[in-house]
């Protein structure tokens, strides 16, 4: 009996060590020694090993999947530990320099099922400036921007997740990924991811196989009566319609001097222009006289600076140029103004009119070039009536209708070495 324990007694060593060179066998085979016994910076951490990678990621069901995309993508021999970086009541999980991602309290994926009425209009923005980008062929239509008009867009099938530093929006029926800054759309998704407010801006897209062109319009706002008969208004919401910016030279007592705006209504009607991507300019405070009759360089100075100072005070919106009455100037003007002055290659014709017929086919009849810019009134209804035939038209022909700060952005332009600007094509007038 004794003798037969013996042999027994050997066996389970013999098999006790075979059992162990093949687990050793196994780990060596589907496992790297240099993974042993690593461990995380975070204690809660779990990992996920293959062969070529580690990766720790936060005790949830979202961090398991997302260090499994991780490991998959890697080859390289390498532990991947993570960062949890605040930001407001999320946390970004950050591996470094290309992935990242957004969770909860919790460390589990963020849910998004609906967007309140701005942020779909924020979205819209952005699918129009990602269209334009991707899929060019379908944004230069009037009815590709008519169908994506905030009014008339549809929003459903449309699913929400973040990505990076985005809200990434599925549009199927356009078979495209639209991503939306957070920082741009955290108060419209009710969420604070610690973003500081910042005045928003629709994303300006300029491609380089069509033409850039800018409309300006002087002598406004148009605040001489009720908000909804304000041709200034009914121009911006025509431009919005059809993605185009623009840039308005206001005179100073327009801004101030109003019997039907409240301030109220003035401040929020041009941060919703601003948001809606055009520009302001300054065209001077009282618009009486040229700016060469000034006597001083103090006078010169007041009169720009007017607009400048209300957009600066009232709306925290810093004008970049001005545009002097009539395109009336001298060496002397500039070389006391920091801004640039901003004149016209082509003029409308619409002061001298005064008719949505004339100004349409004044324009339409024009060869237009890359790089011009056109001079109108936003104080005329005229205008504004026109406007709503122009703007989808050159966007049909293929033209890009910008600021001209984008213009010259575009262009490699830097704004704030400029005196002057104004585009070298012939400049018509209608007499």
């Amino acid at each position: 009996m004794k003798r037969s324990r013996k042999k027994l007694n050997k066996s389970w060593i013999v098999i006790f060590v075979l059992s162990i060179l093949v687990i050793l066998g196994f780990l060596l085979l589907f496992t790297n020694p240099s993974f042993w016994f690593k461990k995380s910076v975070h204690e809660e951490a779990k990992s996920y090993t293959t062969k070529h990678c580690l990766v720790f990621y936060p005790d949830s069901s979202t961090g398991k999947q997302k260090a499994k995309e991780l490991a998959k993508s890697k080859n390289d021999d390498k532990v991947y530990d993570y960062s949890l970086i605040p930001y407001g009541d999320y946390y970004l999980v950050n591996y470094g320099s290309g992935y990242s991602y957004f969770v909860d309290s919790e460390y589990n994926a963020i849910t998004i099922n609906e967007l309140n009425d701005q942020g779909k209009k924020k979205v819209a923005d952005y699918l129009r400036y990602w269209v334009k980008k991707l899929l060019p062929d379908t944004y230069y239509s009037d009815t590709f921007l008519n169908d994506s008009y905030i009014d008339n867009l549809s929003f459903d099938g449309v699913t929400y997740e973040i990505e990076d530093e985005n809200l990434k929006c599925r549009f199927p029926n356009y078979d495209v990924d639209v991503l939306v800054p957070l920082k741009y759309i955290q108060e419209e998704l009710g969420m604070n991811f610690g973003y500081e407010d910042e005045i928003y801006s629709k994303p300006i897209y300029i491609d380089k196989d069509h033409p850039v062109i800018c409309l300006t319009f002087d002598d406004g706002p148009d605040f001489s009566c009720e908000k909804q008969y304000s041709s200034s208004v009914k121009i911006v919401e025509t431009l919005y319609k059809y993605d185009a910016t623009a840039t308005f030279y206001c005179i100073g007592d327009n801004l101030e001097n109003r019997e039907y705006w409240s301030d109220y209504e003035v401040y929020d009607f041009l941060v919703g222009s601003i948001n809606n991507g055009n520009e302001y300019g300054s065209l001077t405070q009282t618009y009486e006289n040229n700016i060469i009759d000034y006597a001083t360089e103090g006078e010169i100075d007041k009169a720009i600076a007017g607009p400048v100072d209300f957009f600066k005070k009232y709306i925290n919106y810093e004008i970049k140029t001005y545009r002097p009455p009539y395109g009336v100037f001298s060496d002397e003007v500039l070389a006391v103004q920091d801004y640039p002055a901003i004149l016209w290659c082509v003029d409308s014709g619409d002061w001298a009119y005064d008719d949505a017929d004339t100004t349409y086919e004044n324009i339409m009849s024009l060869d237009l070039l890359d790089g011009d810019i056109l001079l109108f009134s936003d104080i005329y209804d005229s205008t504004a009536e026109a406007m709503e035939k122009i703007i989808p038209e050159l966007i049909n022909q293929g033209y890009q209708l910008v600021t001209v700060s984008e213009m010259l952005k575009y262009e490699g332009i830097d704004i704030s070495t400029l005196k002057y600007y104004y585009n070298l094509n012939p400049s018509p007038y209608y007499e």
